[in-house]
């Protein structure tokens, strides 16, 4: 049966939802089972001794006896220089989400049948196209064609409004996570689709409403003419509020939210509406477009310029003015006095080699002839 899939990589767990082809159109998104106890599975990836790289909760497992061969945090790092290292291996970061997404697609395919129709993939709100395109590379190269990349909180406010409808709408995303709370605020105008606008991380999570109603007032929107509020992630109990000035949309399950409105996203993908105001063509600011050829990369950003100014010492004050106004003075002193000390430790050395004067010669050795009473022979001989 034709399906589409929509992937939410997070930082730490990744979720994922499906909608199956009905005879009048898509049916809801259903969660796809991808962890051993929940439906979530570890964003981690574990290289093996043969060279195979495991992935989800059996990749997290491994890598508890062999900690140096898990490797985890990857998606983040997509655009960096550096490449990942493990095992003597070299991974650039883009080509790791790719397994980790091929792994989760084969999974969905051996439980549906073949391969989904389309695939939407989350990324964090402050990625470029410089990232996106990286991303979008490495899944064409892994045979993934059509595929769209969303920022996560864009797939969760389509968990709840798939359709912003006409005119301008705004509507925020609070997304609990361990670090705290990112409320992201999303603007539509016409057909245009959700496009972010501004965002706040680690809020605490009482202050998640209000933060969003503040980054409403900075576009002058007040709380009341929100299209809705999204909560999503894992929302702690008694967080959700009572009753607030505009609609609250919530799910019997937060952390699959962002998963559903993918999923939703790739439903909308496959069958467009049959009438729109402008072409699909005007949300390319949020969704990339289906292309059968993968264009040139994206050029680099630049990096922001550096000025270094130089650090200047202060004018030293009392003791110490002193002290370098007269250091010259002194070190001339010292080489001085040095100087006249190894000159009269020579002259000494020549006065007291000329007193001694040369050795007296040794006294002759005494002969027979010189001792009493000897008789000289007549050979001329003593």
């Amino acid at each position: 049966m034709p399906y589409v899939l929509g992937i939410d990589v997070a930082h730490a767990r990744t979720h994922a939802a499906t909608r199956r082809r009905q005879a009048d159109g898509w049916g809801a998104p259903e969660p796809l089972w991808l962890g051993e106890s929940s439906p979530a599975a570890a964003t981690a990836l574990f290289l093996d001794d043969e060279g195979y790289l495991l992935t989800g909760d059996a990749a997290a497992r491994a890598g508890t006896s062999v900690p140096s061969r898990l490797l985890t945090g990857f998606h983040r790092r997509i655009g960096d220089d550096v490449p990942v290292f493990v095992g003597g291996e070299r991974f650039s970061p883009e080509s790791l989400t790719a397994v980790l997404v091929e792994g989760i697609a084969e999974h969905a395919g051996a439980q549906l049948g073949g391969a989904p129709q389309h695939l939407v993939v989350t990324h964090p709100g402050d990625w470029g196209d410089y990232r996106r395109d990286l991303l979008r590379r490495a899944l064409a190269d892994s045979g993934f064609a059509a595929v769209t990349l969303v920022p996560s909180a864009i797939g969760a406010l389509c968990a709840h409004l798939p359709d912003p409808g006409p005119g301008d709408r705004t509507a925020a995303v609070c997304d609990f996570g361990p670090d705290g709370v990112t409320v992201t605020l999303a603007t539509a105008s016409g057909a245009s689709g959700w496009v972010t606008r501004a965002s706040s991380e680690g809020v605490a999570p009482a202050a998640a409403v209000s933060t969003a109603f503040a980054l409403a007032h900075g576009i002058s929107v007040l709380p009341d003419a929100l299209a809705g509020i999204v909560f999503s992630g894992e929302p702690g109990p008694g967080v959700l509020p009572g009753r607030l000035p505009c609609p609250v949309f919530t799910s019997p399950q937060p952390p699959l939210t962002a998963a559903f409105g993918a999923s939703s996203l790739a439903a909308q993908r496959m069958s467009p509406p049959a009438r729109r105001e402008q072409p699909a063509a005007a949300a390319e600011t949020t969704l990339l477009p289906k292309v059968d050829a993968v264009p040139e990369l994206t050029e680099r950003p630049a990096p922001p310029p550096v000025e270094i100014t130089p650090f200047e010492l202060p004018e030293p004050e009392g003791a110490a003015k002193l002290l370098r106004r007269w250091r010259p003075l002194a070190a001339a002193a010292a080489v001085l006095a040095i100087g006249s000390t190894a000159l009269i430790a020579m002259l000494s050395s020549h006065e007291a080699t000329a007193d001694k004067g040369t050795a007296p010669p040794h006294p002759a050795s005494l002969t027979s002839c010189a001792h009493p009473g000897a008789a000289p022979t007549g050979e001329g001989h003593c």
